[in-house]
């Protein structure tokens, strides 16, 4: 009978630590990350710190727009922005997050009108690449 007793007892504390260790494992995952001051909204490339730092720099045969390097987001004209947002349109939608690796590499600002538009383009590329049935990203 106590053998009965503890071996209960011990299945209870195993079933208690297993609840424990998944509600604290889902807590963390589904906290918010604050932006860092200063953030430009473009997490997807943020993220994409290894691309960041290897200092080769890839071209999309849009070498005209080294001529913008160190111009403010917010001080293009229409012809500038235009320009921009031909090349925009023309990458393949795979090669817009590189590309805005490439500028960020450059020194040159994305038109912050168009930040809306390459963030919609990425973000339906990462929608093409879910698993409908799980939501995961597929590599």
């Amino acid at each position: 009978m106590l053998y009965l007793v503890i071996g209960i007892t011990g299945l209870l504390i195993i079933v208690a630590l297993f609840t424990f260790v998944s509600k604290s494992k889902e807590k963390q995952s589904n906290r918010s990350v604050t932006p860092v001051e200063g953030c430009c909204g473009m997490h997807a490339v943020c993220e994409k710190g290894l691309k960041i730092a290897d200092p080769h720099i890839d071209y999309f045969e849009d070498e005209e727009l080294d001529i913008f390097r160190g111009i403010e987001a917010n001080r293009y004209d229409d012809r500038q922005i235009e320009l921009f947002r031909d090349i925009l349109y023309t990458l393949r939608k795979e090669e817009v997050e590189d590309w805005l690796i490439s500028l960020k590499k450059r020194g040159v600002n994305l038109p912050e009108i168009l930040n809306p538009e390459a963030l919609d383009i990425i973000a339906s590329i990462k929608k093409e690449r879910r698993n409908p049935e799980t939501g995961k990203l597929l590599l």
